[in-house]
């Protein structure tokens, strides 16, 4: 067999060498992995996987014959915000007694922050370094220097989470079984920057999780697995975005074992199904409740409800109100609120009145939209019923949103 691969042409052979592998079964000889013309190098990358994994999985049946433990595969973790750093957390946590291990975090470098623009490091980054892990912050990761580092970790897998930078080619070829995401939508739904934000906007009544492989194409690759998760009334971006997350280690670790093995089982996106969610935008934090939409099934009430929850923490919700005495509108904040369910017989009288806890707006369709917790501007968040007392009983307006004033 060996022989025989000297009738290959020069230009189709490894320069590296011909790998034989021997089983209990059978003799495998595992032809070269050559970039032939019309082969993509994508395929030649994958096959040059499928030859490491042998020799990784042939070494680790050679460890175990000698009575040794196999060595621990290698993993990257790359991510930045808070819910990376949860997510880098719960996979550290998750390879205690599993047969990976995570050698370094790659998150954004630090960056000021805040109103007075203090350096800060990403909280992934701060993580790491609780745990004790390595953490590289290149200012792209298409840097050499960065590409080198990342080469002499010999990383086995790299996991990104919410890590905010696009992996070039140089970079995926690194990893020996590739680079998986955990991505918190259904895809090929909301691929992009904001996908819980934009499935809680719309009003979904489902959100998931996705694990996938990364190609060169924003979260186009195929899916190693997902889970749907039923959105709850009380649901909201920060802590049900968490909850995806951590989902998502579960879901990914759980098949770790057959992307070892090299048995995992991809399934490629339908592309006519893909929908994109870009980031939020602080010019769209308004809540416009007086005039109504044709173009949305919903209640100008649960539109605005579900905005509350999908902007929080940022960039947040608002809407203009009038207060006696005062010539030009504020901003109110709204940090909680929810539609009234179900709506009003008839139309309320004021438009804004306090009922219960809650203060209640009239919608010009009709519904209505309970403020729970507000914040006035300049003062911390309240009940709405305390700053509706604060008023002593002064008359409060609705202001038309700007985008229609």
């Amino acid at each position: 067999a060996t022989a025989s691969l000297s009738m290959w042409p020069a230009s189709h052979r490894l320069a590296a060498s011909v790998v034989l592998a021997v089983s209990t079964r059978a003799f495998v000889v595992v032809a070269p992995v050559a970039r032939r013309p019309g082969t993509s190098k994508r395929r030649c990358v994958e096959a040059r996987r499928w030859v490491s994994s042998t020799g990784s999985d042939s070494e680790s049946a050679e460890a175990g014959s000698r009575g040794e433990a196999p060595a621990k595969k290698r993993v990257v973790f790359l991510g930045s915000p808070g819910v990376a750093a949860r997510t880098l957390e719960g996979l550290v946590a998750a390879s205690s007694g599993r047969e990976f291990e995570v050698v370094a975090c790659v998150s954004q470098p630090p960056a000021a922050k805040g109103r007075k623009k203090v350096v800060q490091a990403c909280e992934a980054q701060t993580a790491a370094e609780s745990l004790g892990v390595p953490c590289l912050t290149p200012a792209k990761a298409k840097d050499p220097e960065f590409l080198a580092s990342l080469a002499r970790l010999e990383p086995d897998l790299c996991v990104t989470a919410a890590y905010g930078q696009f992996l070039p080619r140089a970079f995926l070829e690194i990893p020996k079984y590739g680079t998986w995401n955990i991505h918190p939508s259904l895809l090929p739904l909301y691929r992009g920057a904001a996908p819980l934000q934009r499935a809680l906007e719309r009003g979904d009544a489902v959100v998931g999780v996705t694990v996938l492989e990364t190609v060169l194409r924003m979260d186009a690759g195929p899916i190693v697995a997902q889970v749907e998760r039923v959105v709850r009334p009380d649901d909201a971006a920060p802590a049900l975005l968490d909850e995806l997350f951590a989902t998502g280690v579960d879901l990914l670790v759980e098949n770790l074992p057959d992307l070892w093995a090299g048995t995992v089982q991809y399934t490629a996106q339908d592309e006519a199904l893909a929908t994109h969610a870009p980031k939020l935008e602080a010019s769209e934090a308004e809540l416009d409740v007086l005039a109504a939409d044709d173009d949305d099934p919903r209640s100008l009430a649960a539109r605005a409800a579900d905005k509350v929850r999908a902007f929080a923490p940022w960039p947040g919700t608002w809407l203009q109100v009038k207060l006696h005495g005062h010539d030009q509108p504020t901003r109110l904040k709204v940090l909680e609120a929810a539609a009234v369910d179900p709506p009003p017989d008839r139309p309320l009288d004021p438009v804004v009145a306090l009922v219960g806890d809650a203060l209640r707006l009239r919608c010009a369709d009709g519904s209505a939209l309970d403020l729970i917790t507000v914040q006035p501007p300049n003062r911390k968040p309240m009940p709405a019923k305390a700053f509706w007392n604060g008023l002593r009983g002064a008359p409060l307006d609705l202001v038309a949103a700007t985008s229609r004033s």
